[in-house]
């Protein structure tokens, strides 16, 4: 950021960001499955070190959430936060063989993959409709892994 943008201030430097776990990912079959995909995508979040996070509800695959799943989501959260003390470190799973690597592995592909800064920065990406693209893209490739039977969801469909 120093180098690149020039950054002066120290706290420009700082990485935070928002997650919101996969509505896509919900499941409109067994709803109920829906609290433990967003549980797991929860703690995924926050041991990536997500500094803000919203968590949906069970039921948004349906329609609006009812207020019983609001809860349930906000629960979540708090759960998470609280009493799993995942949310103690900056970086609990730091150092991991695995998470590092991982981590490598992405951000080598990020900078193939994210063509945002040539096309002229987001503004000029939206105007594209490149995120739109992207997300229509991998909509598809995940419907067809699960018509091929390569991704199981549960309650869903098993092969």
């Amino acid at each position: 950021m120093k180098e690149r943008y020039h950054a002066e201030d120290d706290k420009s430097l700082h990485l935070r960001f928002h997650v919101q776990t996969s509505g896509e990912s919900l499941t409109a079959q067994q709803v109920e499955n829906n609290i433990i995909r967003v549980t797991t995508q929860a703690m995924a979040a926050v041991l990536g070190g997500c500094q803000s996070l919203h968590t949906n509800s069970k039921d948004e695959a349906l329609a609006l959430p009812t207020e019983v799943a609001v809860k349930i989501a906000l629960r979540t959260q708090q759960i998470v936060a609280t009493e799993k003390g995942v949310t103690k470190t900056v970086d609990p799973i730091g150092g991991s063989y695995y998470v590092e690597n991982l981590t490598a592995e992405i951000e080598e592909r990020v900078w193939d993959h994210l063509k945002i800064e040539r096309m002229g920065r987001a503004l000029s990406a939206v105007e594209k409709g490149y995120f739109q693209d992207e997300i229509r893209s991998n909509a598809y490739l995940l419907k067809d892994e699960i018509d091929r039977n390569e991704r199981v969801i549960v309650g869903v469909k098993v092969p």
